[in-house]
């Protein structure tokens, strides 16, 4: 019975709406076809540019193989001579190990059986090419050279002090040469001198004025002024 009412009110608030234009009857919407991708994929393929033909490479072209040059050969050098190394005499050998401060020393050391006493320093000056009573003996290697053919600096100096006699300086007095130095120092004493007069070495002095020609000119000049 309940039931019955309730539809039939349902029924009637239908007919209600339906009479005020305010129920509308739902439109029902019916699904499109989705589109053609067959269609889309002839498009798209339709739009693709053409790509132009590969051209086919050429083949690989010989490379010119280039003709050795010469080299020029540089001239053939002269080959310099070998320098012969001098052959030292037995003296040079032992001169060349003494000891040229202890032959300094006794140039010096006045020895009084040395003829009348003498000491070499009495009458050749070491620092000096001029003259005092015997040469003088600064640069006395290079001269020595020069005095006998075929002697060393140090043959020659070494007999000049065993054997005066053996070669005579010209304007120079022998006699003045004590002749007993062999006699006073040994071999090895006299080397050690050798060694020493073969140190003395400088300028030369031999064309510079005297001090007392100097004196002299300078005392001119004075009393010419």
């Amino acid at each position: 019975m309940f039931n019955r009412l309730t539809r039939c009110f349902a029924l009637t608030f239908s007919l209600a709406l339906m009479g005020c234009g305010a129920y509308q009857t739902p439109v029902m919407q019916v699904a499109t076809e989705p589109p053609v991708i067959e269609a889309a994929e002839d498009a798209a393929s339709e739009e693709q540019p053409t790509m132009p033909p590969t051209a086919t490479p050429l083949p690989p072209t010989a490379t010119p193989t280039p003709e050795p040059t010469l080299t020029p050969t540089p001239p053939p050098t002269a080959t310099p001579a070998p320098t012969a190394t001098p052959v030292l005499s037995p003296i040079d050998r032992l001169v060349a190990m003494r000891d040229a401060e202890k032959g300094a020393a006794l140039f010096v050391t006045f020895q009084e059986t040395a003829g009348s006493g003498y000491s070499c320093s009495n009458c050749h000056l070491a620092d000096s090419e001029k003259t005092n009573l015997g040469p003088g003996l600064l640069n006395i290697k290079d001269r020595a050279l020069t005095r006998v053919e075929g002697q060393t600096a140090a043959e020659y100096i070494y007999e000049s002090i065993v054997d005066p006699m053996a070669y005579l300086v010209e304007d120079f007095d022998p006699e003045l040469m004590p002749r007993n130095w062999s006699e006073i120092y040994s071999d090895l004493e006299i080397f050690d001198i050798v060694a020493y007069l073969l140190t003395l070495e400088g300028e030369s002095d031999i064309d510079d004025p005297e001090p007392a020609a100097s004196d002299a000119e300078a005392a001119s000049d004075r009393e010419q002024g």
